[in-house]
């Protein structure tokens, strides 16, 4: 017995040592030593899961595939990863604590305005029409104002935007006139504006909110953000993107320059080809999103209708004296983005 008493102890002890070594083996083995971590960052999404977040999930499981050794680490939030205003999104980008992110391009003004393409209306109406600017010189342009910014594109993405209301279905501007609406960028705002709307920017993760509490009347939005069972609860209408949609918002993954430079050359073309297996998967799951987005509106007892072609025809007209005239007026080779979107060149 005295023999059995002081060998217990020992051979817990011996157990606990292999409990630990096997766990630092597995952690080894998922994240080898040389492997490079970056920190990601997605933007919130009131209460569903962010488009942004899942293009992070794919990249991550891209990445997989192509067994590179580099780790995504997300911001955490307690048990979530931590989601961020758009706006909030690209200054972390900008000044380094984030190194990759998901977002919309249009929250990036501040950096340079010509990113207000990113979500001018009129510039793609159907996902071809995003699919053919991807490939354009209007594209090729951005991406190297992007690059003049210290931002790299890994991934693009294109969301059709449509319309939500607290009441009567909104389609032409008249039947904006008059009502308080959210709408992220500038281009947007500013036709908002000509057609006679109050204009509000309420945070997406008080958007529902919002709606429901009769601070605004209804908003201009990406797919991204109307794909939220809280805010099909607060409306009584969703005018879908359907066949037409007046505009498209770019929410692509971009990863910071100072980040991207100090990873290997082998580390980048693994980057560079998980990204556009994301790019793929993007263009699938943002039509997909589009009929989920139909669907999550008739379950909530929400009116679904497509905009008239009249009414979007007028938005157009709207959108050429207004956002258009000033981006062209106003913005650095501003007129010659938009006469690349418009040829296809």
């Amino acid at each position: 017995m005295p023999f059995q008493r002081t060998f217990a102890p020992n051979l817990r002890a011996r157990h606990a040592l292999v409990a630990v070594l096997s766990l630092a083996c597995l952690i080894a083995s998922e994240f080898p030593a040389t492997a490079a971590m970056l920190r990601t960052g997605q933007v919130t999404a009131g209460g569903a899961e962010s488009f942004s977040g899942a293009m992070i999930d794919e990249l991550e499981h891209a990445l997989g595939e192509e067994k590179a050794d580099l780790v995504l680490s997300r911001l955490s939030g307690g048990s979530k990863a931590e989601a961020f205003e758009p706006e909030a999104l690209w200054d972390r980008l900008a000044t380094g604590r984030v190194d990759v992110a998901a977002l919309p391009l249009a929250a990036a003004t501040s950096s340079d305005p010509i990113f207000g393409a990113a979500s001018m209306p009129g510039l793609a109406r159907r996902h071809a029409d995003a699919d053919a600017l991807a490939r354009s010189a209007f594209m090729a342009d951005l991406k190297t104002h992007l690059d003049n910014a210290g931002m790299i594109v890994l991934a693009d993405a294109w969301l059709a935007g449509g319309f939500v209301s607290s009441g009567a279905c909104l389609e032409g501007p008249p039947s904006t006139s008059g009502k308080t609406l959210h709408a992220e960028g500038e281009p947007l705002r500013t036709v908002l504006t000509k057609s006679g709307a109050s204009v509000a920017r309420a945070p997406r993760a008080r958007l529902a909110a919002a709606l429901a509490g009769g601070v605004i009347d209804g908003a201009l939005a990406s797919s991204s953000v109307l794909a939220d069972p809280e805010l099909a609860r607060a409306a009584k209408c969703l005018t879908a993107p359907g066949s037409d949609a007046l505009w498209f918002s770019y929410e692509p993954i971009v990863i910071a320059r100072p980040s991207w430079e100090a990873l290997s050359e082998d580390e980048r073309a693994a980057l560079k080809a998980a990204g556009e297996k994301v790019t793929a998967w993007a263009a699938r799951e943002s039509r997909a999103q589009d009929d989920r987005l139909v669907q999550m509106y008739r379950k909530a007892g929400a009116e679904v209708e497509e905009m008239p072609r009249s009414a979007l025809d007028q938005w157009l007209a709207v959108a050429v004296e207004s956002s258009w005239r000033d981006f062209a007026r106003d913005v650095k080779d501003g007129k010659r983005l938009l006469a690349e979107a418009i040829t296809g060149d």
